[in-house]
């Protein structure tokens, strides 16, 4: 069984699995194309690869339209049309996105309408073999979606739900298991307690260090990934504030992920407590599905 859900800025959904709109195939849900960048020199055979960098992805849907009468199925395309809105796909922040379910599984990636449902032929009250193209920002199909909550105190961490990690031996430490295929980006939330906290997945050496105390009461939420990297202080009266000069600008905020598998996350703050309370988020990324 395969299943696609397209769902816009407004919640609305466009399900393809069985009538009205009913599922016949999918394309481009393996893996993305690559952009390879070679030279080659003077008697080379061949050519010495440089790089290598996912293409955005493409997902083309066929489909059925199946209604029950003529008037139903002019309605249901007008329905579809109005759901496909580019001004319901994208409003500068929020996107639309598309959810894949199989019977091993279920995935997302960010998507917007590209074209397509050009009606063609109509059989009765159907309408055979009807494509519609999305195209994905992202390569990569996302999971579920993980965290972990980390309190330094003398209790050690303070865990309010049950979430997919194990505990490290020291109360500034927690393990976060990446069960993707390739590196997840994160983000991450620190409750101001009047320290200069710093971050080190003990894996990868990346750090993010703060070069001043987070006051009482801000929270400063960083993201690593490329396409929405952040770093921004939300004061206790609400207001809102660029946070890129509370970062130590030698350390990379790109450079912090999380690699398949298990990572050591370690905090440690100047003055030598840890009281800031931080939340990390994050999504395993598949290369396909």
């Amino acid at each position: 069984m395969q299943k696609l859900i397209y769902e816009n800025i407004r919640g609305e959904q466009a399900v393809f699995l069985h009538a009205p709109y009913v599922l016949c195939s999918l394309r481009g849900m393996g893996l993305s194309g690559v952009n390879v960048a070679a030279s080659s020199g003077a008697y080379q055979q061949g050519e010495s690869i440089l790089s290598l960098r996912r293409e955005k992805r493409t997902v083309q849907v066929t489909l059925h339209l199946m209604a029950g009468s003529r008037q139903e199925m002019y309605q249901l395309r007008s329905r579809l049309c109005g759901i496909l809105s580019p001004d319901l796909a994208f409003d500068g922040q929020q996107k639309g996105r598309l959810i894949y379910q199989n019977d091993y599984g279920t995935w997302w990636t960010w998507a917007v309408p590209d074209g397509g449902l050009n009606w063609g032929k109509r059989v009765m009250d159907v309408h055979p073999s009807v494509t519609v193209d999305f195209v994905c920002e992202s390569p990569y199909w996302f999971g579920q979606t993980s965290a972990a909550v980390l309190i330094g105190t003398s209790g050690g961490l303070i865990l309010p739900t049950v979430l997919p990690f194990t505990l490290g031996k020291l109360s500034t430490e927690v393990s976060l298991n990446n069960q993707g295929q390739t590196d997840a980006p994160v983000t991450i939330w620190m409750t101001g307690s009047g320290e200069t906290p710093t971050l080190t997945n003990q894996r990868t050496g990346a750090v993010l260090r703060l070069v001043q105390p987070l006051p009482v009461g801000d929270q400063l939420t960083l993201c690593t990934e490329p396409g929405r990297l952040m770093a921004q202080v939300t004061h206790p009266d609400g207001s809102v504030e660029n946070g890129f000069g509370l970062l130590d600008p030698t350390a990379s905020l790109l450079a912090f992920r999380l690699l398949p598998g298990v990572n050591l996350l370690s905090y440690r703050s100047h003055e030598q407590t840890a009281r800031t309370l931080v939340r990390v988020e994050w999504n395993d990324c598949f290369e396909g599905v």
